[in-house]
């Protein structure tokens, strides 16, 4: 017999994971929106933000300042990219394959650079900052997931405010939606793009650092985390933010409570099914509905 009991509290965890893992999906989303490009990369910047967290701790012994410090690193790296491989493939026929190719062969190198480099493949992470367990009647909840899920909610909160009430959300927007019109009304495009993949690979190295304690910090370890926004964005819808945000809440808790009655395989094997299905019967997914 189903305990209803455990199936709510595996729907509270599920929200809180889901409000994590939107840090990573929302990133790769904001990608495709204003880049068209789908960056295969995003799964090293989570990486990496875990390692810029990771030593900035073993720096200054603070964990809090872990997260400027993997925030500040990870944004300039993504600008970097943007300039150094996505920007001399965008120009091609096959620009958006060319892309993937091109991200995907860098996480690659940035993994291997990390094995290579005495960080070696061991495993780290980063103390817990809030610890002990609250309980709230026949509940309960890991004080450090509601601290992760609040600075994850806030974090997206200010990239919402940006994208809809500064110049340069406008300016993001304004790309997104006609790049050529853009150009003509004095928006640089390039710089747009630059800081896109910035704020986009940010968010993934902030969600890198955050979900340190959950995930640990080793060279592969952003592909778990990338597979799961990709199966968000898809189910959302590419471009979408808010049908991204969505689908992380609902991506969390449907992984949440399958992995209470079933192995992490067949868990999934879920998750790729609802995505196909979603593929199949509605291609805009949760953005084509909520956004017309």
């Amino acid at each position: 017999m189903v305990d209803l009991l455990l199936v709510i509290q595996q729907i509270f965890n599920g929200i809180l994971f889901g409000g994590q893992l939107a840090l990573v999906a929302v990133g790769l989303t904001l990608i495709w929106g204003v880049t068209r490009i789908l960056n295969f990369a995003h799964g090293a910047m989570f990486m990496m933000g875990g390692y810029a967290g990771f030593l900035t701790f073993e720096l200054t012994g603070n964990a809090l300042l872990a997260l400027p410090g993997a925030v500040l690193v990870v944004f300039v790296l993504g600008m970097v990219t943007e300039f150094g491989v996505v920007r001399r493939l965008r120009d091609r026929d096959n620009a958006e394959f060319a892309a993937i190719i091109g991200t995907f062969g860098l996480a690659v190198v940035l993994e291997n650079i990390i094995r290579g480099s005495p960080l070696g493949s061991t495993r780290r992470t980063l103390p817990t900052i809030v610890p002990g367990v609250w309980e709230v009647g026949p509940f309960f909840f890991v004080a450090e997931q509601v601290y992760l899920f609040i600075v994850a909610l806030a974090a997206l909160g200010v990239l919402f405010a940006v994208i809809k009430y500064t110049r340069l959300g406008m300016a993001m927007r304004a790309v997104a939606q006609d790049q050529n019109t853009a150009k003509l009304m004095g928006v640089r495009s390039d710089r747009i793009y630059a800081i896109t993949f910035g704020i986009s690979a940010a968010l993934a190295g902030l969600a890198g650092a955050l979900l340190a304690p959950i995930f640990n910090i080793y060279p592969s370890v952003g592909w778990q985390p990338f597979l799961l926004a990709f199966i968000v964005v898809i189910i959302g819808g590419l471009g979408s933010v808010r049908g991204t945000l969505i689908a992380a809440l609902l991506i969390g808790v449907l992984r949440s409570v399958s992995l209470t009655f079933t192995s992490s395989q067949q868990t999934s094997m879920l998750l790729f099914l609802a995505m196909i299905v979603i593929l199949i019967v509605k291609p805009t997914g949760i953005g084509g509905v909520i956004d017309g």
